[in-house]
């Protein structure tokens, strides 16, 4: 056999091979599920400042600060929560302490907290049991079911309370909305709703 003949069925057998692989289904394997770390809080305040990791927080949670970006925390309760990051979800399966938070794009829910505090934009809030809530910022939402005093500055700030003992708007395009009960009900600004089961404050007729 000649060189060239040698040369021309190996070029035929890579062209074959290559339009099998063009046919060919390529089948990707799917990424390792991303595991989730798991911290101790028994041994006192826990501090997160890595980002984009989901976290599992056990034991008795004291303090927990989250300064990272990206991070999807899971406990059963804090005596305070701090969330300094922005695209941070917090899920408590109990209740927790004080919440702050001024990283924009974040989330807490719990079933209960005695003061929250938001200080940032695009953060939801989902706390039944909320006593006094402060939301500074733009486009927040916050649901509860029952508390003493809400306060709201700033615009397009949305709150639900099934029952508001008080109720401060300060700013634009806010919507409150209060289920059952009395309210006491301040408000100041421009295209600003508000509505309440009945005013406390209300002049009698």
């Amino acid at each position: 056999m000649s060189r060239n003949t040698r040369a021309l069925r190996t070029s035929a057998a890579l062209a074959t091979a290559a339009v099998a692989l063009a046919g060919a289904t390529v089948t990707s394997l799917p990424a390792p599920a991303h595991a989730a770390v798991t911290l101790d809080c028994t041994g006192g305040p826990i501090t997160i400042d890595d980002s984009t990791e989901d976290y599992t927080l056990t034991g008795a949670c004291s303090a927990v600060i989250l300064n990272g970006s990206n991070l999807t925390v899971s406990l059963a309760s804090a005596t305070t929560v701090m969330v300094t990051g922005a695209n941070v979800d917090v899920v408590a399966t109990g209740a927790l302490g004080p919440v702050v938070v001024t990283g924009s794009n974040s989330s807490v829910t719990a079933t209960a907290a005695p003061t929250a505090r938001v200080e940032a934009s695009n953060v939801d809030l989902r706390i039944p049991a909320l006593d006094r809530a402060v939301l500074i910022g733009s486009n927040n939402k916050l649901v509860a079911d029952q508390g003493a005093k809400a306060k709201v500055k700033g615009a397009n700030n949305r709150v639900k309370y099934r029952a508001l003992g008080k109720v401060v708007v300060r700013g634009a395009n806010n919507t409150v909305k209060v289920r059952t009960g009395k309210t006491k009900v301040r408000v100041k600004g421009a295209n600003n709703v508000v509505r309440v089961h009945r005013r406390a404050d209300a002049p009698r007729r």
